[in-house]
């Protein structure tokens, strides 16, 4: 947690990941996310962007190389399910809200058992602007709201690194365009890094640049150009 202000959100470094049956789904992939930034990753389904992600999420285990994050190599982490729930936070295309709760009691859970679980929850509904949505249970929202929900047990825990996969997937359009305002708000507000795969090119312009993903592998990378 006092890593020096230049080290970066994310550094990885050589990774390889193949699964049974030799589908390569990342092959020698090297990256540097810089603090705050937003890094979109675009390619064709199956070309192994999730697989990344998850890879950088801690989801999944990689066979070769390394990542950090903020400076930490993952591998070395003792208590990694502790550090995922601290300092990293999921959005996906499917919300996962557990439908017989509500939208409080949704967001709490990753608090697990936190005296003030529910005025954080309450707190983290507010930002994404669901403060009136407490009580309700999710079918009982529109889809935006529920991905806004999703979007505040993200954050509840006050992570560093927002990991993102295809989180407009099953919204129209006005709704995308809040979130991705949502998103932009969280970084200015909260200091986030987020990394979203998406398939949209709107959803990817947002971002500070566009790592173009091909079959495992970085393709090129795309810089936004400064307005």
């Amino acid at each position: 947690m006092n890593e020096p202000a230049t080290t970066p959100a994310l550094q990885i470094e050589g990774v390889f990941k193949t699964y049974p049956g030799g589908i390569e789904a990342v092959k020698g992939v090297s990256l540097t996310v810089r603090h705050g930034e937003m890094l979109a990753i675009m390619g064709k389904s199956g070309s192994g962007k999730s697989t990344l992600l998850s890879l950088i999420g801690t989801l999944d285990k990689l066979d070769a190389g390394r990542i950090l994050i903020h400076g930490q190599d993952i591998s070395k982490i003792r208590d990694l399910a502790r550090f995922r729930r601290e300092e990293i936070g999921f959005v996906f295309q499917l919300h996962y809200l557990l439908p017989h709760l509500t939208l409080l009691d949704n967001v709490a859970l990753p608090l697990q058992g936190k005296r003030d679980a529910l005025a954080l929850a309450r707190k983290a509904l507010e930002q994404v602007g669901l403060g009136h949505r407490l009580d309700h249970v999710p079918a009982k929202v529109s889809g935006g709201e529920r991905q806004r929900a999703a979007i505040a047990r993200a954050i509840v825990n006050r992570p560093r690194v927002l990991l993102a996969d295809e989180p407009t997937g099953n919204v129209d359009s006005e709704s995308e365009a809040a979130l991705l305002d949502l998103f932009e708000s969280l970084r200015r507000e909260l200091g986030m890094t987020l990394v979203v795969v998406t398939h949209e090119r709107g959803v990817a312009e947002r971002a500070d640049r566009i790592v173009h993903y091909r079959d495992g592998q970085i393709e090129n990378i795309e810089v936004k150009e400064a307005a």
